[in-house]
């Protein structure tokens, strides 16, 4: 394949062009190329339209006339064109008139220099041109070299790091709540993780000579707890005891777990750094705290459970309005009754009843009963339940799509801010009226001056202080803006009943009707109810 081009022909008296038809599927001349190049060599004044038409029919080379003077030689030359980019330098070479002179290796690798191309010229591609010199031909002259990515440094963990494991659902609809716990047993001199170091890219660069660093490879070091030992090239660590492994935020923690029979007035509260089993119940009025999961395989009744990891009740808690379950991980329920949840991964049960929950994950709420009836319930993901409020009409609140951690906080510090605007609104007029007086030259008494400087002093940190808290404030609307764009909904298998109230984002609806195997949706600025 050669594409068609043109070469300047002088005579002694005249000047011509030498029109030449590509070959093989080549490209046609293009007529504006070739109208700049012979303007560029003196030649004015030539008849563009009558050169169009010899070349849309140009079958065999042919000359055209472009002056009645003999032109100056002109040399073989070549356009340098650099991309955005400056990976490449492609080259436009131009034939030598008669009597011009042929191009060079060193006239290429000069030419390319002054035009500021100076690294990755590509020698080979020179040579080849000059041995079948191909004209109003792109050829690429100077390549530039990508920066090699390197390889992120990685762990490979040799316990279960996984925390969503969800209780498993038996063949008559119910919920195996007893067989939920996640722990991951380890034994003495185990292996728990093994680091792959990482490995640096190698710059690269551009033809104008610019260096292109490599990309940022991820670092990481092995980061764990008590009972753990690390290797001595520090690219391993294992167990030092029987124990149970868990990952708490990059971290390889290694404990006993604490089993009790009851929490009651024989154990009294409980305060761990693992994670804690109880076998049976805990009482009303107690407490268990660990840093690990919690599990309790009986019932919880008025008390509080606060974990770093998840909570599972395999029958559920009655907590009399006070009963309380904090964890940074998941809760899974039989059932969860005029409780107060607030979790950082999902909830799971077979019923809610009157609670109020809090949680980031799903709130998935299955099994024979599958109810959600009195409360409410923020997450900022999706609620599936069979049923939704109850037939009586009992308040039920269900609002997805915010998270709702940040909606408290808002509305903390909408109060905060509120509270110290009016104290300053307060502080204000005392100060002014006392500034006055003491420009009027008027005299202090001690006991004025020193409440003066009190005070002044008091305005000045609640303007620092009233400062800090806006700014947070606007963070935080930052971020409560940037979950609306999560698509959450509200999934009913069987009915969500009138007088339930369901929030997304921020468009509410109150029930009107029964809706029936449906799926609550934000649909612009509306909710809108559509099939599962």
């Amino acid at each position: 394949m050669k594409n068609g081009y043109f070469k300047i022909q002088l005579t002694d008296s005249e000047s011509y062009v030498t029109l030449y038809p590509p070959e093989d599927g080549g490209e046609p001349i293009q007529v504006d190329e070739m109208r700049d190049y012979l303007v560029n060599k003196g030649f004015p004044s030539i008849d563009i339209v009558t050169l169009k038409k010899v070349i849309d029919n140009l079958s065999k080379p042919e000359n055209v006339k472009i002056a009645s003077k003999k032109g100056i030689p002109c040399p073989e030359s070549f356009r340098v064109t650099v991309p955005s980019d400056k990976m490449s330098a492609v080259c436009r070479f131009y034939p030598p008139s008669t009597g011009g002179a042929e191009l060079t290796s060193s006239d290429i690798k000069s030419t390319l220099k002054l035009q500021g191309v100076t690294k990755g010229v590509d020698d080979k591609a020179i040579e080849a041109y000059l041995a079948n010199r191909q004209y109003c031909t792109d050829i690429v002259l100077a390549k530039g070299l990508e920066p090699t990515s390197g390889t992120d440094a990685s762990i490979e963990y040799f316990f279960n790091t996984n925390p969503n494991l969800k209780p498993k659902l038996n063949e008559d609809g119910s919920v195996d709540f007893f067989s939920l716990s996640a722990i991951s047993v380890v034994k003495k001199d185990q292996k728990l993780a093994e680091l792959t170091k990482e490995v640096p890219g190698e710059p690269g660069f551009n033809v104008v000579g610019d260096v292109l660093p490599p990309r940022e490879v991820r670092r990481l070091t092995l980061q764990f707890g008590r009972n753990i030992e690390l290797s001595p090239d520090e690219l391993s660590i294992k167990s030092l005891v029987d124990g149970h492994a868990s990952l708490v935020e990059g971290k390889v923690f290694v404990s006993d777990v604490y089993q009790v029979s009851d929490v009651d007035t024989s154990t009294g509260n409980i305060d761990y750094a693992g994670n804690v089993c109880v076998l049976g119940n805990v009482k009303t009025g107690f407490s268990i705290r660990a840093k690990g999961d919690v599990e309790v395989r009986g019932v919880v009744e008025n008390a509080l459970i606060e974990a770093s990891g998840n909570v599972s009740i395999a029958r559920g808690m009655n907590g009399m309005s006070k009963g309380t379950i904090m964890a940074g991980g998941n809760v899974v329920a039989k059932f969860l009754e005029n409780a107060n949840v607030n979790a950082g991964g999902y909830v799971h049960a077979e019923a809610i009843l009157h609670s109020n929950v809090i949680c980031k994950g799903e709130v998935t709420v299955t099994g024979k009963k599958g109810f959600i009836t009195g409360g409410t319930i923020r997450t900022p993901a999706t609620v599936y339940a069979k049923t939704i409020g109850s037939t009586m009409g009992v308040d039920t609140e269900i609002e997805v799509g915010t998270d709702p951690k940040l909606t408290i906080k808002a509305n903390n510090l909408n109060a905060d801010i509120a509270a110290l605007k009016k104290k300053i609104e307060q502080a204000e007029p005392v100060l002014v009226t006392i500034t006055q007086k003491i420009k009027a030259g008027e005299q202090l008494r001690p006991e004025q001056t020193l409440y003066f400087k009190q005070l002044s002093e008091q305005y000045k940190s609640m303007k620092a202080e009233l400062d800090a808290k806006m700014d947070e404030m606007n963070d935080l609307l930052d971020k409560l803006e940037d979950t609306k764009g999560v698509e959450s909904c509200i999934k009913v298998e069987s009915f969500a009943y009138p007088g339930t109230k369901i929030t997304i984002n921020d468009t509410s609806i109150i029930l009107s009707k029964p809706v029936q195997h449906g799926r609550f949706v934000k649909d612009g600025a509306d909710i809108r109810v559509k099939g599962l």
